[in-house]
């Protein structure tokens, strides 16, 4: 292998709400030497930029100090003792606990340590970009659908016979990146999906396998949505916006027949928890998939062991037939690729991607950089 640098550069939470690129000790660091068993090591070739980043980096939510960044891109450089399905020199997509606690890792660095249960190994043709681009929105669909809302997984025979219930799950928000691979998977899991999107990603969004979709700025969209889904209704949805109202629209929008679940993916207030008793509300945060505990927004998250075993299952079993024939710049026979938009300065460009995001100054596409 080749030698390990002294020091690395990496995105670093500032005390005034700043972030900065600087140099942090590397090789000579116990986790570097010493890798966890779980673990692997990649030199990290392109990032996946996030809401949460901003929100870590910008916000009270992070630790100053602390290394930012979730989603990355790599070669593998090293493999703990106890991983089993990545090898030294794959190419992976990985998830890492960035900006809110590690002050020696984070996604945003020139190379990252990750738990490996939640990597996996990209295709053959699948650009870095594309593959940076997966782990916060996949896995937070994923874990929405199949391990909170408890549908069948892609592929399955479960999911065969689910398609024949007629069951149907709202996506509110189904041009974010959440809701992009939320519609996918629920598709592929048999149910008939719904969605909110405003008109204009109206085409892009049915492409993506919903049957309906809604303008979220219509005053009537609940009404709408209720009359469309007739007498059987909408038991299933998850709110990949989780704020201004849109829970409360969600909630709105289930069966009042049957009740339902939902998944947010921001904290929601007591009173919007409360607001039908035959509707469960569900938080949800990627880092429980590490099976790890977890303080969010001020918010204790208790660890759920179980959920490293469920990522692991998941990004063995079923990414590799979802992703199988991937071609670059357009997707599998079984997912489509996200529209990308990549921002300059590699490391130094990850200060201009957050203030992007936190202006909203993006539309329907997903911030990526290329490191190297």
């Amino acid at each position: 292998m080749t030698p390990l640098p002294e020091t690395i550069k990496a995105v670093q939470l500032q005390e005034d709400r700043t972030v900065a690129v600087v140099a942090i000790p590397f090789s000579s660091e116990d986790k570097i030497k010493n890798l966890p068993e779980d673990q692997i090591l990649i030199r990290t070739r392109a990032v996946g930029l996030n809401p949460s980043d901003w929100k870590h980096a910008l916000t009270e939510w992070g630790t100053p100090g602390a290394i930012s960044g979730c989603d990355a891109a790599g070669d593998v450089v090293a493999v703990g003792t106890a991983v089993s399905h990545i090898k030294v020199g794959d190419r992976v997509a990985a998830y890492s606990d960035g900006g809110a606690r590690q002050k020696d890792n984070g996604a945003f660095a020139e190379y990252t340590r990750f738990v490996a249960a939640a990597c996996f190994v990209l295709p053959r043709d699948m650009t870095y970009e594309e593959g940076a681009s997966f782990p916060i929105p996949h896995y937070t669909a994923a874990y929405a659908l199949y391990f909170r809302l408890g549908l069948p997984k892609p592929f399955t025979p479960e999911a065969a016979e689910f398609k024949k219930k007629g069951d149907k799950i709202l996506v509110w928000g189904g041009s974010t990146a959440v809701g992009h691979h939320a519609i996918q998977l629920a598709a592929l899991s048999g149910l008939e999906v719904y969605a909110t999107a405003s008109p204009s990603a109206h085409n892009e969004v049915k492409a993506l396998g919903a049957s309906h979709v809604f303008d979220y700025r219509d005053p009537k969209v609940v009404t709408k949505i209720l009359a469309a889904a007739g007498e059987k209704g909408v038991i299933y949805a998850l709110d990949a916006v989780s704020e201004k109202g849109s829970t409360d629209a969600t909630i709105d929008a289930i069966s009042h027949a049957r009740g339902g679940a939902i998944t947010t993916v921001l904290p929601v207030s007591d009173e919007t928890q409360q607001r039908r008793e035959d509707v469960k509300v569900d938080f949800i945060v990627m880092g429980m998939v590490l099976g790890i505990e977890l303080v969010v927004a001020h918010i204790h998250l208790p660890a759920v062991p179980e959920d490293k075993v469920r990522i692991y299952e998941y990004c063995t079993q079923v990414m590799p037939r979802l992703l199988d024939g991937w071609k670059a710049g357009v997707g599998s026979s079984h997912f489509r690729t996200q529209r990308l938009r990549e921002i300059p300065g590699g490391l130094e460009g990850i200060a201009q991607g957050m203030r992007i995001m936190q202006d909203g100054a993006y539309g329907r596409e997903k911030l990526v950089c290329r490191i190297a």
